[in-house]
């Protein structure tokens, strides 16, 4: 889970912030935002696995894999998972990473645009997104793309997970405040599409928020109120 390495193929941003930007970055490291050894990240991490409302899913997809540190935590939580990132190194590396995890399958795609070519484009649902440290990355039209992506490919009773930095990063013009309020738009007030906003944690450096395609909480449906 990463502030992603994922290609930014948009007019509104330039090279140097697009595949050479995120390519300088891994040349000099194979962690360059040191996932395995900072404690923001882990608990970070840590946090976003606790509030995942199920133990276990069937199928999920994870956008913005990174160096796979994320990817090989949800793999023991998923039957199938599906990674992608638009770093041709970042994906590298999860694949040596997550070579003992058959259950999961690793491109190399730039978002929006690989949410409606290859892999993901047969009209495939899935029980668990993950959509973590990418979308400030994108411009606000790509990131309602994506949006509606999550209302087509969704399973019922599925969830949603996105987890965002909160500060400005230079050279991009959306932060995760911006980016959340956009989601919390989307998701909490369509309500004929059942979507739960099941949790919120307001981090002093980052936003996590959580969704369920269902009207009943953890509570309703395991029956205890």
């Amino acid at each position: 889970m990463s502030k992603s390495t994922l290609l930014v193929d948009t007019d509104h941003q330039t090279d140097a912030y697009s595949e050479t930007y995120f390519d300088a970055l891994y040349r000099d490291s194979s962690d360059p935002w040191q996932y395995q050894t900072r404690w923001y990240e882990k608990r970070k991490r840590d946090m976003c696995l606790a509030v995942l409302p199920q133990a276990h899913y069937v199928s999920a997809i994870e956008l913005g894999c990174g160096n796979g540190v994320f990817s090989e935590l949800l793999a023991g939580r998923c039957q199938s998972l599906l990674s992608i990132d638009g770093n041709q190194k970042a994906v590298k590396l999860a694949k040596q990473r997550l070579l003992k995890h058959s259950n999961v399958k690793l491109i190399q795609g730039v978002i929006p645009q690989a949410l409606s070519d290859g892999p993901t484009a047969d009209h495939q649902t899935y029980h668990l997104i993950v959509i973590s440290e990418i979308l400030y990355y994108l411009p606000l039209t790509d990131i309602d793309k994506v949006i509606t992506w999550i209302k087509q490919s969704l399973a019922p009773g599925g969830t949603l997970l996105c987890c965002h930095w909160r500060y400005n990063i230079d050279g991009f013009e959306m932060t995760g405040e911006t980016v959340h309020h956009r989601l919390q738009q989307a998701f909490n007030i369509e309500k004929s599409l059942a979507f739960t906003h099941q949790s919120q944690i307001v981090d002093s450096d980052f936003l996590l928020d959580v969704w369920q395609r269902s009207a009943q909480t953890i509570a309703m449906q395991e029956q205890l109120i």
